[in-house]
Parts: structure tokens; sequence; C-alpha cells
């Protein structure tokens, strides 16, 4: 199989609705775009193919050496998209990555995964398996096995279970966990240093206020202090965590799987810290925690699946961001004052906070002892 190459199908989005996700999005483009670069490096790769809806980004990216297939107008399904791009350019052995992934994969770390797949057959590599971000696989007409998923993080858990392809997940750190979804995520990037140079000037542009990220990474290294996560944390982050850090630990793991499962969707997502929260109000909420930890890292998206919420795009980033003001659901504007005014600092995220973020951050420190 080694006469053959691995063919790039690399997804990046187009123009945001709100000025707050485009922040987001200009990071996942630096960071596809660092990809790219290193891609370009690599003789296992043949077709380096760049679907989008982004006019700028398909210009840099053909600066680049890239095939750039914009997107169709009209409504969007990831699957179906995907599987059209492999079918036309009959890629043998695709290779997918998310433009908002892999931004601190290193280029001999995506060679070791194009090898993979060009000296075995059916066989797929993926970052995680049951919430992937890329994934390389052979056969690549394995895909028109299963019926497509709207998005990609069930691509590896199809490939697998329906295609019959042999798994091997990734280990597990913030290169293959993290992927760029919400401003918090930007946040605990921006202390890594295999962040990619397009990247760390998106990062620089941004101007965030690091301030909160910067005291929970300090406090990572605290034998003295005691921080609390909460939200869909694995066992494998738990172990991580105790293993990698300093500090003591409170671990809150809960409604993990909610989106897959369809907890969510049916306003069947239950959450213990949720139930307390409703009984005493964000401002005890935070008051307690502060109580209990010397800081706070929370999925906040469980709470609000408790509470039945589903807050806009920008409300959620305003929310990760502590800009109250600027939020128009009022108990998500209440809970993000509460959390800003707290006592000790507090990080409110997504998934991603609680999964690649905390990589990240952990991983940045000088007493990082694994």
């Amino acid at each position: 199989m080694m006469s053959q190459s691995v063919t790039l199908f690399l997804f990046v989005k187009g123009t945001a609705a709100s000025a707050v996700q485009d922040l987001v999005n200009q990071a996942q483009r630096a960071a596809a775009l660092d990809t790219l670069e290193k891609m370009r490096t690599l003789a296992e790769i043949g077709a380096r193919v760049v679907a989008t809806a982004s006019p700028a980004f398909a210009a840099q990216a053909t600066a680049l050496g890239a095939h750039v297939e914009m997107d169709p107008p009209g409504e969007f399904h990831w699957g179906k998209r995907l599987a059209a791009l492999v079918e036309k350019y009959r890629a043998a052995i695709p290779f997918y990555v998310g433009g908002g992934s892999g931004g601190l994969m290193r280029a001999d770390e995506w060679r070791a995964m194009a090898q993979r797949v060009l000296n075995e057959s059916n066989l797929v590599v993926t970052n995680n398996y049951y919430s992937c971000d890329f994934a390389a696989w052979t056969p690549g007409d394995a895909l028109a096995q299963v019926e497509p998923p709207p998005v990609d993080n069930d691509l590896a858990f199809r490939l697998g279970e329906r295609a019959r392809l042999r798994v091997e997940a990734l280990a597990k750190n913030a290169a293959t966990q993290l992927d760029i979804d919400t401003p918090t995520d930007l946040l605990t990037l921006s202390f890594h240093p295999a962040v990619g140079a397009r990247l760390r000037a998106c990062l620089n542009a941004a101007r965030l206020d690091a301030t909160r990220a910067e005291r929970v990474r300090e406090l990572l290294g605290n034998r003295a202090a005691t921080l609390l996560i909460a939200g869909r944390v694995s066992a494998a982050m738990a172990q991580f965590l105790e293993r990698a850090t300093r500090c003591q630990w409170r671990i809150v793991s809960e409604e993990r799987g909610m989106r897959a499962s369809g907890r969510e969707a049916r306003g069947a997502a239950h959450s213990l810290l949720g139930l307390y929260l409703d009984q005493v109000g964000a401002r005890e909420f935070f008051a307690a925690l502060a109580r209990l930890a010397d800081a706070a890292i929370i999925d906040s998206r469980v709470l609000f699946a408790h509470r039945r919420l589903r807050p806009s795009a920008p409300d959620r980033f305003h929310s990760d961001l502590m800009a109250a003001e600027e939020i128009h659901d009022p108990f998500v504007r209440e809970f993000t004052g509460a959390a800003r005014d707290a006592a000790i600092p507090i990080l409110l995220g997504g998934h991603s906070l609680v999964s690649g973020g905390m990589y990240a951050l952990v991983e940045s420190l000088d007493t990082l002892r694994i």
C-alpha cells in the first residue's frame, strides 16, 4: 500500500453571525492554516482538499497549494459533504481534519497517522472514538457503508461499529483532544508552547483577558490548593489530573454523552450541581464553591441543559468571556455575572474546557510531572 497516498480533507467554517463567534472562527482558520503548512511537508499526503464557505480562507489555502472546494449554498450536512468529496477525489485513504482541531499536532504526529493507514488495511485512526475531530481510514469506500453523520463527532464510531473497521485511538493529550469551539479554548491554548505561528498571531491580536486562566494555571502547581472541575469530565481526565498536577481535586462528573444520547435534545439532562443551583441561586452557588475550592472549572453547558435552556452561540460565548452585559438570556446573564464576581477564579466553557483545555493548561506548566 506504500505506493498509495493519503488524501487530506480539511473542513473550515465560513463567516460568523456575530463578532464573538467570528473571534472563534478566526482562530479555527488560523489553526487550519498551520495544519496545512505542516501537511504540505509530508510525502505521505497526496491531494490536500479544503472545504470552506469562506472566500478569504479559500485564497489563503490555495496559496498553500490546497485544492479548494467552496461549500454550496443552502443547508449544510457535514457527512454528506464529506462523502461527496471522498467520492469526487476517489480517495482510497481519506484523512479528515476539522478546522479547529489538531492545532497543537506536530508534523511528525500527522505523519505517523498517515503511515498507519498506509501500512494497514481496514483501519481507522482517530483522536477520539466517541467524539471524533480528525480521523484517517482505509479503505476509503468504508464511508459508503455507513449513514453519513450530520456532524463529525460520530465519524470514527460509525466506521468502527458499522463498517467494521479496526479502531486505534491516539493517546489523550492537548494535541489530540483540544478542539477550538469556544472563546475559553483560546485562553487555555494561549499558554501552550506548541501553538503554531498563525494561531499565535491570532491569539495575540484577540487580546483576551487571560487573568482567570492564569490564576487557575498557577494553582495547578500548588500543593496547598484545591480545585473543583465539573461537567462532562472523563475518567481519563480525572486520572490525568491526579497524576500530572500538584493541587487537590474535587471532581463532579455528570451528563457525559448528553448530546450523543439525545438526552439534551429531549430535555432529559439532569445535574446534581444544577439542582443545588436551582435551590440557592447563582450568587450563593458560587459563594459555596468558594468555600469548597480555590478555583473552579465548569462545563456550563451541562447546567444550561439541566435548566432546559438553549442559549444562542453569542450568549454562550459572551458567558465564557464573562461579558454578562452582552448576554440576552436572563438566567445566563445572571449566572455569568455571579461567576465573574465570585471570590475565586472561575472558568466557564463547554466540553472542550474539561477535556482538551485542561490538557493544554497542565501541559504548559513548568511543574508538569507526568
